[in-house]
């Protein structure tokens, strides 16, 4: 094995509270992005992101939905464009970068192809030529294989449904018309796979999204493409670029494609590339990884907010020297989640028309809220996690990480979470709770606390 680093940069999924506030403090450059960033937003009408991401307060991303579209993509676009030079400015020296749907636009600005300024303009772009489609389709997440998938599809007899990304072997987004993934959905239900609706106001990766990608290309045509500074892969094309593409078309073409990151990593870690950096937030695409490919080394700095810096810097130090040995494993903190895991969905999450994420309450609102109550369910959390899962109590510590450091699945917390709704009587439905944003016991109490129906039954 050689050994090769490869940073992936995750779509419109990856946002979470207070991402690169640890960060921030340390690392002027991450200032002067968004500074720059900012600049280019107020061309286009955009509140500053900077305000978002670093002002008195932290947003959650239920606030952010609210809000103006361009917002949060830009939040998130900005985080990985960002993560990128501080870890160049560490001495990180990727051999290829990858990004996922949405995130080939910071990977194309990361490797030189588009100044920051006209990145911004290519996420303003893609915004107002989906805008018209919202309401005109959906995606879910399903829990099993490729062929499985292709056979549900064929038992309900929807046609229009068409695999939109293959994220990992047990992972894939189906896209198409509501109605028949409603029809999808009962039939994956009633033979037990896993099916999560995603927060999408329309079809992404679907051939009826042809006409948006006319209105893309328009939209960009004053934008120009650059040589390429370092070498990206596209999942979606399946290959890497070259100075001869048309990378304004590749970009416009991803809203009809397929995703195939599954194929994309099988083929990069045949070539050698064992290590690989989530360059944004949270770790989705690290735990694509860990489930597609043995022996890999993952690293996502951005998933633990405290300890943002140390992670960023151990990052960096993994993709150091083209012919470095091979990595250390990846403290706790870092590295992703286990093999066995379901990854969460990675389709783009749409501002303007997304369903209410929930969202671990702390600070302020959870100290607001009754100590005492917040107590008696945490205790009540631990019983039935423990009971669940045939672990010692004590080992369900409130802040321990129940996939990164238990290795509980996610399919298990999904299921868990299910049963916390009923407990505890919450408005949630089932599937409402994300399970990577509670990643804790500790996490869970607060959302249950704060809901203010926590009575313990």
């Amino acid at each position: 094995m050689h050994n090769r680093t490869v940073f992936l940069f995750p779509g419109l999924g990856a946002y979470s509270t207070g991402v690169l506030r640890e960060a921030h403090r340390n690392h002027p450059l991450i200032g002067e992005t968004f500074a720059e960033i900012d600049a280019a937003a107020a061309a286009a009408g955009v509140p500053p992101v900077s305000d978002v991401l670093f002002g008195p307060r932290e947003y959650t991303v239920k606030e952010l939905l609210g809000r103006q579209a361009e917002l949060l993509q830009l939040a998130i676009f900005g985080t990985s464009v960002a993560t990128h030079r501080v870890l160049v400015e560490h001495g990180a020296e990727p051999d290829l970068l990858l990004g996922h749907s949405f995130g080939e636009m910071a990977a194309l600005v990361s490797a030189g192809a588009f100044t920051l300024a006209d990145g911004v303009r290519l996420v303003c772009a893609r915004s107002a030529a989906l805008r018209p489609w919202e309401g005109k389709g959906a995606m879910a997440a399903v829990g099993a294989n490729e062929n499985v998938v292709a056979h549900l599809i064929g038992l309900v007899e929807e046609p229009d449904l068409v695999l939109g990304c293959a994220n990992a072997p047990r992972q894939n987004v189906v896209a198409g018309p509501a109605d028949a993934l409603s029809r999808l959905e009962t039939a994956a239900e009633a033979l037990g796979f896993f099916f999560a609706r995603l927060n999408l106001p329309y079809a992404s990766h679907h051939p009826s999204m042809a006409p948006a990608v006319a209105a893309f290309m328009d939209l960009m045509a004053s934008i120009r493409q650059r040589p390429l500074q370092a070498p990206v892969y596209s999942p979606i094309h399946g290959r890497r670029y070259t100075d001869a593409d048309d990378l304004k078309q590749a970009l416009a073409d991803c809203l009809v494609l397929p995703v195939r990151f599954v194929d994309a990593i099988r083929d990069l870690h045949a070539q050698g590339c064992t290590t690989y950096v989530e360059v944004g937030a949270l770790n989705a695409l690290t735990r694509c990884v860990q489930a597609t490919v043995p022996a890999v080394h993952t690293f996502a700095p951005l998933l633990t907010p405290a300890d943002e810096t140390v992670n960023l810097r151990a990052a960096a130090e993994a993709a150091r020297r083209l012919d470095r040995p091979a990595a250390p494993a990846a403290p706790a903190s870092v590295a992703a989640a286990p093999e066995a895991a379901l990854v969460a969905p990675l389709a783009e999450h749409s501002p303007a028309a997304s369903a209410e994420i929930p969202q671990a309450r702390t600070g302020a609102e959870a100290a607001a809220t009754s100590a005492a109550d917040r107590a008696q369910v945490l205790e009540r959390l631990r019983e039935l996690y423990a009971t669940a899962l045939e672990y010692p109590p004590e080992l369900l510590t409130e802040d321990a990480t129940l996939e990164a450091e238990l290795g509980v699945d996610s399919l298990k917390q999904t299921s868990l979470l299910a049963r916390v709704i009923d407990e505890f009587g919450l408005p949630d439905k089932p599937g409402d709770l994300r399970v990577w944003e509670l990643p804790s016991l500790g996490s869970i109490a607060d959302h249950v606390v704060a809901s203010r129906q926590g009575a313990l039954r």
